[in-house]
């Protein structure tokens, strides 16, 4: 034990015996007890806080300034072909055509029926066809003697596709035969009547027959581009020959034009494209009766620009005509303009037109809506002063379509039918026609309202159905009514196939009221004989055909089921019930 050690043990035992007391080992602390009544959050009050990230802005801008320049060199690559496989492409079989059809009957009053066409197939250079027809009566209507009619037509057509052009001509033959049956008094009372020269002795069948017989020919040449910005044309050449038992006869020579080409853009660049149209007419007229000639004619102008938009289209343009009355010259001018509107596509399309025109009234068209008019009666150039148009249509949903459509229309020189007992020269140089009182035509300054609702539905090649109404309101000139034109015209079609096997068809036509007028004379101004032709009545007429085979077929129709010999014209009544029966084959 060294001696600094000894020294440190003598030193504690003095100081044990020295000090008085007890000595302990640990003493009690004073401490106050500190309650804490939030998280400690130590901080430095006097710290500087950076709420934000320094930035030094420089004040010295260093602007780089070079010129560089391209210089292209053409890298040479090569590529390599790698075939692909072809792939096998499964279409549905077309379906087998026939180019020829049958089809041929027989009915009451007499009356057989027999139709017959021949077209071409599918071709992509040419397309012909033959269409014959005849269908004729031998049974008096309600005993009236003579009330039979034949009707014969015979018309080939043809059409060569070149390039981007079409060359198509046709001709048609039609022979139609009539008899003036309607006679205004009996034949007996007729003799006791000074005013009436009709004998007593009723007529023969030669005495008050009517022969129609119409040649008309068409030659057309026009293109058709894929390309929309191409030029579009059409020229067409048409002429009928119309003649009759009377030596009554008729020329018209038509020639027509149509060139047009899409523009583009217009010069604002606010319509997406343009249309530009230019239409051409000429026809000349040659009447030739007994007692007369006559060169008359219509040349028409009628230039037009179409702009289309997103879901509005509309055009503006003008129609000029020139009448020529026996070489006396007069000029009209007519403004047309349209706008069609998509409002909702495919749902609600608007349309507004307004339009006007001339045409010449041809004994062809007085013929074929009344054939039992006089030979060559007096002929006039209807015009059409305006034509306001408008509607809606569209679909509610893929099976059933509408259209809405009223215009008023204003018209100078509108024909109607009416009946003189008292020729007052409209049938000199026919002394065999004098006591059958055929029509003879008025002309009048007319308006003309006009609404038409139509319904359209269709479940797929199944069942189709549609609803039409017309009503007319006439605003007469001089006439006191528009003779032989009904106020309202209804009608439903439908048919419904069954399996294929079975076809039935409906088909129910309403006409409202209707009157015709009988003067005395045109010579003596005294108001006509106002006859009431019907009431409103329905033509039902319903129809079954069943397919035995694809190609063969049997029918059988009926019509006028509630046998109403109604008056279409007056004195002429129309034949009653009526049935046929017949088959068709498709070869």
């Amino acid at each position: 034990m060294n001696t600094n050690s000894l020294v440190l043990i003598l030193a504690a035992m003095v100081a044990c015996i020295i000090l008085p007391g007890n000595i302990q080992g640990q003493r009690p602390l004073d401490i106050d007890e500190i309650q804490v009544i939030a998280p400690y959050e130590p901080s430095i009050s006097d710290a500087f806080k950076i709420n934000m990230n320094p930035s030094i802005e420089d004040t010295a801008r260093v602007q780089i300034d070079f010129d560089y320049r391209i210089s292209p060199r053409m890298i040479h690559t090569r590529y390599e072909l790698e075939p692909i496989t072809p792939a096998r492409m499964r279409g549905e079989p077309l379906t087998r055509l026939y180019p020829g059809l049958v089809k041929g009957g027989f009915g009451n009053y007499q009356t057989p029926y027999f139709e017959g066409f021949y077209n071409s197939l599918r071709s992509g250079d040419y397309s012909y066809g033959i269409h014959l027809r005849h269908i004729s009566s031998g049974e008096e209507v309600q005993g009236i003697p003579h009330s039979v009619f034949s009707q014969n037509k015979a018309g080939l057509h043809a059409t060569r596709y070149y390039g981007h052009h079409a060359l198509s001509g046709g001709i048609l033959y039609n022979r139609h035969v009539v008899h003036y049956y309607g006679l205004p008094f009996p034949p007996g009372d007729a003799g006791n009547d000074p005013k009436n020269p009709m004998p007593v002795i009723p007529p023969s069948a030669s005495d008050i027959r009517q022969r129609y017989e119409l040649l008309s020919s068409h030659l057309a040449h026009g293109s058709h581009h894929s390309d929309s910005t191409s030029i579009v044309h059409e020229i067409r050449l048409r002429h009928h020959w119309l003649s009759d038992r009377y030596n009554s006869h008729e020329h018209q020579f038509e020639l027509t034009g149509h060139i047009g080409r899409e523009t583009g853009m217009d010069p604002f660049g606010l319509a997406r494209k343009q249309y530009l149209e230019l239409g051409l007419e000429a026809s000349h007229y040659y009447n030739r009766h007994v007692l007369d000639t006559a060169h008359t004619g219509v040349y028409t102008l009628s230039p037009r620009v179409h702009s289309y938009f997103d879901r509005l289209t509309f055009y503006l343009g003008g129609h000029v005509a020139f009448e020529n009355d026996q070489g006396d010259f007069s000029l009209r001018a007519h403004p047309l303009a349209g706008v069609k509107v998509d409002v909702l596509p495919e749902r609600l399309t608007a349309t507004l037109d307004i339009s006007g025109g001339v045409e010449r009234v041809s004994w062809k068209s007085l013929s074929d809506l009344n054939p039992f008019v006089m030979p060559a009666p007096p002929l006039a150039f209807s015009n059409v002063r305006s034509r306001i148009s408008g509607g809606v249509h569209g679909s509610l949903n893929g099976r059933l379509s509408y259209h809405l459509h009223l215009n008023h229309s204003q018209v100078d020189n509108h024909p109607f039918f009416v009946r003189v007992l008292a020729h007052d020269g409209h049938l000199v140089g026919y002394p065999g026609l004098s006591w059958l009182y055929p029509f003879v035509v008025v002309y009048d300054d007319i308006s003309i309202m006009h609404a038409q609702a139509q319904l359209s539905s269709r479940w797929g090649q199944r069942f189709k159905l549609r609803l039409r109404g017309d009503w007319y309101d006439y605003s007469m000139g001089e006439q006191e009514r528009a003779w032989h034109q009904p106020g309202l015209l209804l009608s439903l079609n439908a048919s419904y196939n069954i399996q294929d096997k079975i076809i039935l068809t409906a088909d129910l036509y309403g006409r409202g009221k209707s009157y015709g007028a009988v003067y005395e004379s045109f010579v003596i101004p005294v108001a006509p004989q106002q006859h009431k032709l019907h009431d409103f009545y329905v033509d039902a007429n319903l129809g079954i055909e069943y397919r035995y085979t694809k190609r063969l077929s049997v029918f059988l129709n009926f019509t006028n089921i509630a046998n109403d010999p109604y008056e279409k014209w007056l004195h002429y009544p129309q034949q009653g019930f009526g049935f046929m029966g017949g088959a068709s084959f498709a070869f």
